[in-house]
């Protein structure tokens, strides 16, 4: 009788309601699927977790609803306010990752610490953390007598799953926690190192009958001013016009298809990029994609050789794309109009760049999924040039799991280029087989990568390969350098207890680097060890020697590198780097290179006054001096002082201080920003805009912006 009473009363109280407030009562949890976090898997490997959590997920109509209670002593908890996604390693945390389609390609994971701030990502089977990931969800949570509870309410609008009439969703439940300074993680379930595909491990599930699939029905428009100061050329700034745009974004879901569309886009750069030394290369540098429709779908464009990066669209009249995240087949087409284009020239051991006009850009990707995150898939891209010629590239892609232990992966590129007639690059250099001018050749390149691995819990073998041939060409891509050739095999020692030494690894690597004339350029070996200590002390030192190192015609021998590193957060109240390298370098940027003693410096530091206010502290310095004359080819140091106040987890004000010792150059930059969801955000501040000027990032202008963008949700 009381089994028949729980069968008829289970729909009701599955779908009874949950006050969403961070507080996890008996009676709102009532008929909800429990579970626990029984094993640690760090450091200790699948031991018994010392402190009990308990983790309850149940829905509605609408939504999914997780619960955790999490057991220990509070005096330990280490927590502050943060901004989304501003939740890190310096937190305990919980978190819940999904993976709707049980096959172990992606899952989402849902994180949050134990005074509410959230942060969400997309893991890939490799256990790739796609940190610029966002959909709408929201968490709450209070600190208790025992330790803390967090609730979660996921929206099922924000989560792709099959059309099927029952739903089996596999769970990975974590937590992350400080137990008398020691971090400790831990999993519903034993984690087998080396097995790849680390969901796929879960043996939980959760079962879903009859959940009717809502599509996505959104609006984001924006409004953004700005009063510019640009730099002339007697280095004075002239203020122009102010300007104000008003653009419009759109996402619409139907039959498991996302069309996501821009119009008028601002893509201006919030905060600026941190100044970056580049004084001894002779190739471009690469940053983060931060702009958020480019960031939905990366996870499609993946590659070891960067065959698509979003950066180099930079600024569209429109873009719009349409991607499917289907149980076995997956797309994603990307159209843009692009404005201003920037350009990267590779070739023989250098590269140049420019800014063309406008441009027309399209990508397509496919994936296969085979089963338990092995999949097969190939890219194109194309790319039309105004001043005339195109770019195109196709690549053939998977990765495979033999077993627990042996996983492989690999990747086939070609390219197509016809350049166009420009004058943005000047350069009496020649790479071996082209110009580095844009002066209309034509020419065909081909590249290639192919990786095996062997992971058990003790040891990690790995042998990796990859090539792009002299004249490969990726317009839409991230391509520096060309015409080599690279084999690398490294193994590894692993270790880890509950004692002293928490962790630690021990590493050594050859790598070989030719070009096509099978002339070596590198050939080094590496030796590296880790270990994290009690109280978040970790100490790390690596030794390099390049046997022979080749350098447009020069060789030098026996060339010999050191680095050392330690790193140290006694609470979430202070943590900070010291790093230091030394050895010898080859001078690039002189006419006849040469060996030279290299020495950087570097102190990053973090100080959490409160729980709401946090200083950033940062120091980087270069040198490279003749070893003769002791005089330097290059010296300088860049240090920067950032403050936030953290009002709540949806809003903050930042001031950044930044000095330049390169080029004696300083800018001041204030930033409030408040953001309650994924889409809907305001700024306003100022910015910088920083150009690479023989090696070193000069700000180059400056601009008072605001920006209002709301998000209008029809799910």
């Amino acid at each position: 009788m009381n089994k028949l009473l729980s069968i008829f009363f289970l729909p009701f109280l599955v779908f009874a309601s949950v006050q969403f407030d961070g507080i996890v009562n008996d009676e709102e949890w009532a008929g909800a699927e429990i579970y626990d976090l029984p094993f640690e898997i760090d450091p200790s490997y699948n031991s018994e977790a010392e402190h009990k959590t308990d983790v309850f997920i149940k829905h509605d109509e609408k939504n999914l609803y997780v619960a955790f209670k999490a057991y220990g002593n509070r005096d330990f908890i280490r927590a502050n306010i943060r901004s989304r996604d501003g939740i890190n390693w310096l937190d305990d945390q919980v978190a819940v990752g999904i993976d709707t389609f049980g096959d172990g390609r992606y899952y989402i994971r849902f994180a949050a610490n134990p005074l509410g701030s959230i942060g969400d990502n997309k893991v890939d089977n490799t256990d790739n953390f796609d940190g610029s990931y966002n959909v709408e969800f929201d968490a709450k949570a209070q600190i208790t007598d025992y330790g803390y509870e967090v609730e979660f309410q996921i929206p099922f609008t924000s989560l792709n799953f099959p059309e099927t009439r029952t739903q089996e969703w596999k769970l990975m439940l974590s937590r992350k926690l400080y137990n008398k300074g020691l971090e400790s993680r831990y999993l519903n379930y034993e984690k087998i190192d080396g097995a790849g595909c680390i969901i796929c491990q879960s043996t939980d599930s959760y079962l879903i009958d009859n959940l009717v699939k809502k599509n996505k029905k959104r609006l984001i428009p924006s409004f953004t001013t700005n009063s510019v100061r640009q730099k002339n050329s007697e280095g004075n700034m002239n203020e122009e016009p102010i300007n104000s745009e008003v653009s419009l974004g759109g996402e619409y879901e139907f039959n498991g298809n996302n069309f996501e569309f821009t119009i008028n886009p601002d893509f201006s750069q919030v905060e600026a990029d941190q100044s970056k030394i580049n004084v001894n290369s002779t190739t471009a540098l690469r940053f983060e994609e931060r702009r958020i429709f480019f960031n939905e779908g990366k996870d499609f464009l993946s590659s070891d050789l960067s065959t698509v990066y979003t950066r180099s669209i930079n600024n569209p009249d429109y873009a719009m794309k349409l991607y499917n995240r289907g149980e076995k087949h997956s797309y994603y087409f990307l159209d843009a109009e692009d404005n201003q284009t920037p350009i990267i020239v590779p070739g023989y051991q250098r590269s140049y760049s420019g800014l063309l006009g406008k441009s027309h850009a399209n990508i397509f990707s496919y994936n296969y999924n085979i089963e338990k995150g092995q999949n097969i898939g190939f890219l194109a891209t194309n790319r039309d040039f105004e001043e005339g010629g195109n770019s195109s590239l196709f690549s053939l892609k998977g990765s495979f799991l033999f077993n627990e232990i042996y996983n492989t992966r690999f990747e086939l590129v070609t390219t197509a280029m016809d350049e166009p007639l420009s004058d943005v690059i000047n350069t009496s250099n020649v790479s071996k087989e082209h110009t580095y001018n844009l002066d209309g050749e034509s020419f065909d390149g081909y590249g290639g990568v192919f990786g095996i691995n062997r992971n058990t819990q003790n040891w990690s073998t790995r042998y990796y390969f990859a090539t792009k041939s002299p004249n490969y060409r990726s317009d839409l891509g991230f391509t520096t350098e060309n015409d080599w050739k690279k084999h690398s095999f490294e193994h590894t020692f692993k270790y880890r207890s509950d004692g002293f030494i928490r962790k630690g690894n021990v590493e050594i690597r050859k790598d070989l680097l030719m070009d096509y004339d099978d002339v070596i350029l590198d050939q080094e070996t590496v030796v590296s060890a880790r270990v994290e200590l009690e109280n978040q002390l970790n100490i790390n030192f690596s030794w390099d020697n390049s046997h022979k190192i080749s350098y447009e015609g020069f060789v030098f021998n026996d060339v010999k590198d050191y680095n050392f590193g330690v790193s140290y957060s006694p609470s979430e109240k202070f943590w900070m780097r010291f790093g230091y390298d030394w050895g010898d370098s080859v001078a690039r940027n002189i006419d006849v290179p040469e060996i030279g003693k290299r020495t950087n410096y570097s102190f990053n530091s973090s100080f959490q006054i409160n729980d709401q206010f946090r200083l950033q502290y940062n120091f980087r310095k270069n040198s490279l001096e003749n070893q003769t004359t002791k005089e330097n080819y290059f010296s300088g140091y860049i240090t920067s002082l950032k403050g936030t106040y953290q009002f709540d987890k949806d809003s903050f004000f930042k001031v950044v201080h930044e000095y330049n010792n390169f080029n004696d150059d300083s800018y001041t930059q204030a930033l409030f920003q408040w953001q309650p969801d994924s889409a809907t955000i305001f700024y306003f501040g100022g910015t910088v805009d920083q150009e690479d000027i023989e090696g070193t990032w000069e700000v180059e202008g400056s601009q008072i912006y605001m920006k209002l963008q709301y998000l209008f949700n029809f799910d």
